[in-house]
């Protein structure tokens, strides 16, 4: 713990939750706060890396398989590579992106591709969880895209990554591969470490402005392989310092019979505690929440009640989702401005009215705020709202999963093979 400590003292130390672990026995040598709720952002990949490995040895894809990309794989926001809908691409040249560029357009192309819809991918992905033990984990999407109810855990990311290498070592290579070929591009790993450290050889990134930068990273000495899950960092560097450090001080403090093993860390209860939200300190341009236009309202909603900032209509909101009745409500969330100076309203609409009354019926039961609100009372909001033209979107500093490059702005037009 001590080594810990001295690091948590450096000037790469305004990190979030760690744990470094002995992959194969699980033997924890240092961790901090590993049980702590946190956005996976693209750690999530792992999972879906994980399901799509499973699918390849049961027989249901195959690796020189073609899939197709969607309308809705196309859309997904950077880092991505950019093909066009009704373009194809192998399942191999998929899983490189995925983990290598950390491309969260493949994300949604290899979920699709492996179970029909994402909707049934997430579904196996939750469901995956569970069984492994995952008690702080939750996905709403494959690639880690930001949403609240998106959670994890460094404990559960180092269980599910140490899982992955046990059982699939055969594609073990894709997390060390120092870059992925389309066409004549070749795109680095985002995991700076393998460049730098002659040991590490994997594993993946994470980035979304809520989370800061996460990294679990993999290195092997004398045979001993140790893992590193680092959430949090305020830059690609320090999370890369950080988990070099980890690893560094790791190695030759051998082994303890007195240590624990990973999966005797106990996590926070799934939705008792709301993440940090880091977007204030690692994209200090954008702002920490943006409200939503009243004009987008629809369908049928529910309200968690109103507050006189959006900040604290936002935490009010993700509170809520994170709830054992919020968890898997479908439709859109946000906080919406209301009219006539009435403060920031916690909304969730786009469901149908059973559903609005039941989620409200659920939440009432745990004395939450809840009010059902009809398709005619979001059109009387919109109507009343006197909107401001939308400023344009501040893009994060850097793509989601990335090491500190800019989003890619061309589009891929060829087929990637």
């Amino acid at each position: 713990m001590l080594g810990l400590l001295s690091l948590l003292a450096s000037p790469v130390a305004h990190a979030g939750p760690s744990v470094l672990f002995d992959a194969a026995t699980g033997e924890v040598i240092t961790h901090d706060r590993a049980g702590e709720p946190w956005y996976p952002a693209s750690l999530t990949k792992l999972m879906t890396a994980y399901i799509v490995f499973k699918k390849l040895k049961t027989g249901t894809l195959r690796l020189d398989q073609k899939i197709l990309v969607s309308p809705l794989a196309a859309s997904q926001e950077p880092s991505k590579i950019g093909m066009r809908p009704g373009s194809a691409i192998s399942v191999d040249l998929a899983l490189q992106t995925l983990l290598v560029y950390s491309a969260n357009d493949m994300a949604y192309v290899l979920a699709e591709g492996a179970n029909g819809t994402v909707f049934s991918f997430v579904q196996e992905m939750n469901a995956t969880a569970k069984k492994l033990g995952l008690s702080a984990t939750h996905f709403v999407n494959p690639n880690g895209l930001f949403d609240p109810r998106q959670l994890t855990s460094a404990r559960d990311i180092g269980v599910l990554a140490a899982v992955i290498l046990a059982e699939f070592p055969e594609y073990s290579g894709y997390f060390s591969q120092q870059h992925v070929a389309i066409g004549k591009k070749k795109l680095l790993n985002r995991n700076s470490l393998i460049r730098s450290m002659p040991e590490a050889d994997g594993m993946k990134t994470g980035f979304v402005c809520n989370s800061g930068f996460n990294l679990v990273a993999s290195a092997t000495r004398d045979g001993r392989k140790l893992i590193a899950v680092v959430l949090g960092a305020p830059n690609s560097g320090s999370r890369a310092e950080i988990a070099r450090t980890l690893l560094a001080e790791g190695f030759p403090k051998g082994t303890l019979a007195s240590r624990p093993r990973l999966a005797q860390i106990s996590n926070s209860p799934l939705g008792a505690i709301v993440p940090a939200d880091l977007t204030s300190t690692v994209c200090k341009k954008k702002p920490p929440v943006t409200a939503v236009r009243a004009r987008e309202l629809a369908g049928w909603g529910i309200s968690f009640g109103s507050y006189d900032t959006l900040q604290k209509a936002d935490m009010a909101l993700r509170g809520r989702l994170i709830s054992p009745a919020g968890m898997d409500a479908p439709g859109k969330a946000g906080v919406v401005r209301m009219p006539n100076k009435q403060g920031f309203a916690a909304m969730l609409w786009n469901i149908d009215q059973a559903t609005s009354q039941a989620l409200c019926s659920d939440y009432r039961s745990q004395n939450a705020v809840c009010e059902v609100m009809t398709p005619a009372a979001f059109a009387q909001i919109a109507a009343l709202s006197k909107e401001p033209e939308p400023k344009p979107k501040v893009q994060a500093p850097v793509a989601q999963g990335s090491d500190g490059q800019k989003p890619a702005k061309k589009k891929i037009k060829k087929t990637a093979n």
